[in-house]
């Protein structure tokens, strides 16, 4: 079979190859999975570009991608929940990763059924913004029916997905986003659509229970000026936490050196009684399984900006790293 593996840190040309290698055999626990289609997500260009070197060991050359859908080609010993020929999709583990390949195995607990209602591109494109979604939004900032959010970047990926999953749970929903995509934004859901080219999000009456930064920068501490007094800012950008080093077991002096890089947002946190959350997304087949169902019933849509072929990874991460896809890029494989 063929699979993309990194070869080195740097820009996506000369450190990202297409190889030949054995068919993968599926371990204890393990399903094989003929590809369909994977997911491509900014992780996967910032691993390339040795963004997460401080936190996360590559060992060259080092297999690429998490999301993906496809059919179960064969399952290994204690394998209880699939069988051959099962469609399936899901997320792979941070340090299992493999889905950009014609065949790759996973930890059964890590995938689920998929919809009939789906396409392989339109479940490939789901994993990891539902799952971060989740986990920041309901797991640990518990949002909730009749709170408002606020959602950075309402067009993108994971934001996308986002404003239609806290819309589907009764939050009110703003979101930021260009005048350009405005109206796709709102079609997605958002009660309230901030133009960024504009207008100041900042500059807003409104306080939020809930601010979804998926931007960082200076949008993680401004977040805490428009948060209402115990609210939540969720970041999947943000600066790092002790929480994402102890997800990580990376010992006592990374969560030290994290809570140190976190301690100016957290501060801010204190200030006004609220919370801070940054962390790194965790793979869940069960949760998968709830997000399959929302689809499948209509309150939730993958929204796919773009599909490549199998021989145009390098293409689908360079285009994806320019930060203009409305929705999810897809690697289709077969």
């Amino acid at each position: 079979m063929r699979h993309y593996v990194q070869t080195g840190h740097g820009p996506m040309r000369g450190n990202v190859s297409l190889v030949e290698a054995p068919d993968p055999v599926p371990g204890a626990g393990e399903i094989a999975i003929q590809m369909h289609a994977a997911g491509l997500n900014p992780v996967d260009f910032k691993i390339v570009r040795g963004a997460l070197r401080p936190v996360m060991r590559v060992k060259m050359p080092d297999p690429m991608g998490f999301d993906g859908s496809g059919v179960v080609l064969a399952v290994g010993p204690g394998v209880t929940r699939f069988k051959a020929g099962d469609p399936v999709f899901f997320r792979a583990a941070l340090d299992h990763r493999g889905s950009f390949a014609e065949i790759f195995c996973v930890a059964e607990q890590y995938a689920t059924v998929k919809p009939d209602a789906l396409t392989h591109a339109e479940a490939a494109s789901l994993p990891l913004v539902a799952l971060t979604t989740m986990q920041g939004l309901v797991d640990r900032a518990g949002g909730r029916a009749g709170q408002s959010i606020l959602i950075h970047a309402g067009s993108g990926g994971i934001g996308s997905f986002a404003v239609q999953y806290a819309k589907a749970i009764g939050m009110e929903v703003t979101a930021t986003t260009s005048s350009r995509n405005a109206e796709m934004v709102r079609g997605l859901g958002a009660d309230h659509v901030i133009e960024y080219d504009k207008e100041d999000y900042r500059d807003r009456p409104g306080r939020y229970d809930i601010v979804y930064d998926t931007l960082g920068g200076d949008f993680s501490l401004d977040a805490f000026k428009v948060l209402k007094p115990g609210g939540a800012v969720v970041s999947i950008a943000g600066p790092p936490t002790a929480e994402m080093a102890d997800q990580l077991k990376l010992g006592w002096f990374m969560h030290l050196a994290m809570s140190f890089l976190s301690r100016k947002v957290r501060a801010a946190a204190r200030r006004m009684g609220g919370r801070y959350f940054g962390y790194f997304t965790e793979s869940d087949g069960a949760q998968l399984a709830a997000i399959g169902e929302m689809v499948a019933s209509g309150k939730i849509r993958a929204v796919i900006d773009r599909e490549f072929p199998f021989a145009q990874l390098v293409e689908a991460l360079e285009y994806l790293e320019t930060g203009r896809a409305r929705g999810k890029i897809i690697l289709q494989v077969k």
